[in-house]
């Protein structure tokens, strides 16, 4: 008896050891990967004046995933738990969806977690400790397959490739001035705004490269599997 309560106390502690795995992603990957980036230059955090607001939607593109993870990160900005995870949020963009994220200093008397508008699963707050942070914001994938080999980056749902990198996403902003309710757009570098797929090749059989051929002269097809590379 002693030794099946042992067991049993032992498969509890294992349990609880792979709990925050299952529980899914806290930070942002170190990838240098351009299919799985996107970047703002420029935002801030400054009480009693200014915060950044940004929403990352998913247009339900026929060439996207109908899920796609993403994690938004406050870079250079001291955050109230300033650390990796705590500078970023993670979160899943189903498809027809908007997601609002907050950075914002912790003490915004309306942008909070007291306030139930705030709180749903769609929104998302990166708090900042209470003096004025300057940064950057940087988006990233959850998915890795954006970084594999061009033919590996799709799933085939049906008969048609669909893709989970951040050109499937739209990704907008602004840093709002609150006393004058005022702000100033920015900019997503890497985004299905500022992303091409790009890309053709000629025409014709026999080609090692799939229906087209390097010496054809005919008119072009899409690159296979291009995107962001």
């Amino acid at each position: 008896m002693k030794n099946i309560k042992q067991l049993i106390l032992y498969a509890l502690i294992g349990m609880l050891y792979f709990v925050p795995a299952a529980s899914g992603q806290t930070q942002a990957d170190d990838t240098r990967f351009s299919s799985r980036l996107a970047i703002s230059p420029y935002a801030q955090a400054v009480p009693n004046d200014s915060y950044t607001f940004i929403g990352v939607s998913h247009p339900s593109l026929d060439s996207a995933l109908t899920q796609i993870g993403v994690v938004v990160e406050a870079i250079g900005m001291t955050t109230t738990v300033n650390n990796a995870a705590g500078r970023a949020q993670v979160f899943t963009v189903d498809a027809g969806e908007t997601h609002r994220v907050f950075i914002v200093n912790q003490s915004n008397a309306t942008i909070n977690t007291s306030n139930a508008s705030f709180t749903d699963s769609r929104t998302h707050l990166i708090p900042t400790i209470d003096s004025a942070q300057f940064g950057a914001v940087r988006v990233t994938t959850v998915s890795e397959r954006p970084s594999l080999a061009a033919g590996s980056r799709n799933v085939t749902v049906g008969s048609t490739p669909k893709f989970d990198n951040l050109a499937q996403l739209t990704i907008w902003g602004i840093v709002f001035i609150e006393s004058s309710s005022s702000g100033f757009a920015m900019e997503f570098i890497g985004d299905m705004q500022d992303s091409t797929l790009g890309g053709t090749l000629p025409n014709g059989a026999g080609s090692s490269l799939g229906p087209g051929s390097a010496s054809a002269t005919s008119s072009a097809f899409a690159r296979p599997a291009r995107g962001v590379n």
